[in-house]
């Protein structure tokens, strides 16, 4: 107690150093948690949108399909003789059937003010199942989501703003069919959906299954289901704590023991060049933490150091008193961990206060995140997460290093004998 009570002393003896070192500590910590937080709000909100509008939890795939994903490859196909097993093997889940392909859209002078063309990822898609699994249905800004029998298209927004399309303009549609062939045909924008996730917005566009049955000759083939697994689920395949990936296996080996020629896998497999993205950013994050932390402790530092010289005659009359080095080098941890405690609790009251604006508010980044893609599967606004762990260890981290770094200051001049530290210095 004696020793806590002297260091408080003294950091309300220097008050201008206290207030400057706690001040840089504040801010280190401040920083600290506005960052992590606005990282795993990030990160949240990617992993969610990935699920509710590219991957669900998981697909299932034609054999061989995986490996080449990314290329959309069109000569594989869970085909219709396999279908009914997969249906019944997923029957009281939410699933949906598609078939996905590249396709170049052609956008001529008589409905758009300039002519051209565009590649995009076309999604053919059951209009009655699609809403069960994915939100794309819901994000209709303009016109309409597709019903059964309809021969136009939906598209993204960004899509639409780079091409000038609006609800009503005929875009020509060319594309290769089951087999290779090439097939050309109109079709009529009949909605426009903008949705949270970029990669939707920016090429996405999709029309009937059944009409792209009959145009592509898909002989009812489809390349994919997607399938949700509610939480409060339980059956044979999966119970309601398996992890989605556990599932994707247990229906894979469900599959090859039915002799049908698909797989599954989970989220995080088809989305794993996201989730290493993410990965990648959040150690950048972590470092840009850590120069913010050496800056902090250098100024800790710095501050004990100047305490223990400035103090050099106290320090020697508690030595011939019979202070003992550890004791004398407590007191001076002591005085550190009452600066950190000043300066964490400051920086985590204005970072919980600045993690709460960004929380319920966020923050803009439409203007970036439209031409510009870094990643992250958010379309704007970008809202940060509470994260009370990590807030908690980041307090009494700030703490302890404030205290651990006096320890060394502090033997500079405890190395020396007494009549040493006290006799003047010329």
């Amino acid at each position: 107690m004696i020793g806590l009570s002297m260091a408080a002393r003294n950091v309300l003896r220097y008050k201008r150093r206290t207030l400057i070192t706690a001040s840089a500590i504040a801010f280190g910590v401040m920083f600290t948690i506005v960052m992590e937080g606005f990282t795993a709000g990030s990160e949240t909100e990617t992993i969610r949108n990935l699920r509710d509008y590219e991957t669900g939890e998981l697909k299932v795939y034609p054999a061989g399909y995986f490996a080449d994903r990314q290329y959309l490859p069109f000569d594989r196909f869970i085909e219709k003789k396999d279908r009914p097993a997969i249906e019944t093997l997923l029957a009281g889940h939410p699933s949906t059937p598609r078939a996905v392909l590249s396709c170049e859209m052609y956008f001529t002078a008589e409905s758009f003010a300039v002519p051209g063309s565009v590649t995009a990822e076309l999604n053919a898609v059951d209009p009655a199942r699609d809403g069960k699994v994915f939100r794309t249905a819901t994000k209709v800004s303009s016109g309409r989501w597709l019903v059964k029998g309809d021969t136009g298209i939906v598209i993204g927004s960004w899509l639409a703003e780079d091409i000038g399309a609006k609800v009503g303009y005929t875009l020509t549609i060319e594309c290769r069919g089951r087999g290779g062939f090439y097939q050309t045909f109109d079709a009529a924008i009949i909605g426009i959906v903008k949705t949270d996730d970029p990669a939707i917005n920016r090429n996405a566009a999709f029309m009937d299954l059944a009409l792209a049955n009959e145009l592509l000759s898909l002989d009812d083939g489809v390349t994919e289901y997607s399938v949700r697994i509610p939480s409060s689920t339980a059956t044979r395949i999966w119970d309601r704590d398996r992890r989605s990936e556990d599932a994707a296996g247990r229906i894979s080996a469900a599959l090859a023991s039915s002799g049908v020629g698909a797989e599954a896998r989970d989220w995080q497999e088809i989305g794993n060049e996201t989730i290493k993205l993410l990965r990648a950013q959040t150690g950048e994050t972590a470092l840009y933490l850590f120069f913010i932390f050496v800056i902090a402790i250098v100024g800790i530092t710095n501050t004990m150091l100047m305490a223990v010289i400035e103090r050099r005659s106290e320090i020697g009359t508690l030595r011939a008193l019979g202070f003992t080095s550890l004791r004398i080098r407590a007191l001076f941890l002591a005085e550190g961990a009452c600066i950190g405690a000043i300066g964490s609790f400051a920086g985590t009251v204005f970072g919980a206060c600045a993690n709460w604006y960004l929380t319920t508010r966020g923050m803009d980044f439409s203007f970036m995140l439209r031409d510009m893609d870094v990643g992250y599967r958010i379309t704007g606004v970008i809202r940060s997460a509470w994260d009370i762990a990590s807030i908690a260890r980041t307090a009494l981290a700030t703490i302890a290093i404030s205290a651990a770094v006096a320890w060394f200051p502090s033997g500079i001049i405890l190395r020396r004998e007494v009549a040493d530290i006290l006799r003047k210095q010329g």
